[in-house]
């Protein structure tokens, strides 16, 4: 790799050895799983409604009442939906990473900027993966590698940062292997690769329910 002196936000000039972005298959990742989040939200909402308006049947009200809450589920919901597809393209336009001499550096946040730094000496290990959405959507090599560091404990770790969208992710997982076996030595640093189960995609959803639900519940 060769260096390049790059002005870096939130950092100053930094010694570069290569800076990057996700693919725009990422949109695309975004969208459909702030799609699925809508499906799944619409889907307990009409459930909701259906159960709390049962009662209206017998009086022959339950068409014009499920109709009532059907134009306000869609008058919230989908307007929610529409500007979170919106905020995806900034969003991603915001996302950068940077590999340093001595660090990863990582940039995003389109309404505030955020500057996360990892340092290579606190790298403990990473983590390829590879879910049903990365998958589908970018083929075998599209994922995210997961950078972890020493937690409190002398064997413990967490996740420090995240590296989404990667396109030929396994040539990054390399790139990274070696820039920290050389600063570490080959013993010190392990990669795991982590085709992931459905449970991401699940936990993903979950996180864009809540989100959605907290939205709705302040219109």
């Amino acid at each position: 790799m060769t260096e390049n002196t790059t002005e870096i936000f939130g950092v100053g000039k930094q010694k570069v050895l290569e800076d990057f972005t996700p693919n725009k298959r990422y949109i695309t990742e975004l969208i459909v799983a702030i799609s699925l989040g809508l499906l799944g939200l619409l889907i307990v909402s009409f459930g909701f409604a259906a159960a709390v308006i049962s009662d209206s049947i017998k009086t022959g009200e339950f068409v014009s009442n499920f109709l009532l809450a059907t134009y306000i589920i869609l008058g919230v919901e989908i307007p929610i939906y529409i500007i979170s597809v919106i905020f995806v393209f900034p969003y991603y336009n915001s996302i950068t990473y940077a590999l340093t001499t001595q660090e990863i550096i990582v940039n995003k946040g389109f309404l505030v900027k955020r500057t996360k730094i990892v340092p290579y000496r606190n790298i403990t290990n990473f983590v390829m993966r590879r879910g049903i959405l990365d998958r589908l959507i970018g083929g075998e090599n599209f994922g995210t590698i997961q950078v972890e560091t020493a937690g409190q404990g002398p064997q413990q770790s967490h996740p420090e940062q995240r590296l989404v969208g990667l396109m030929n992710v396994s040539g990054y997982a390399e790139k990274l292997r070696g820039i920290l076996s050389k600063m570490k030595g080959q013993a010190a640093i392990s990669a795991d690769t982590e085709t992931a189960s459905s449970l991401d995609e699940e936990e993903l959803l979950i996180q864009i329910l809540k989100t959605l639900k907290e939205i709705s519940s302040k219109l």
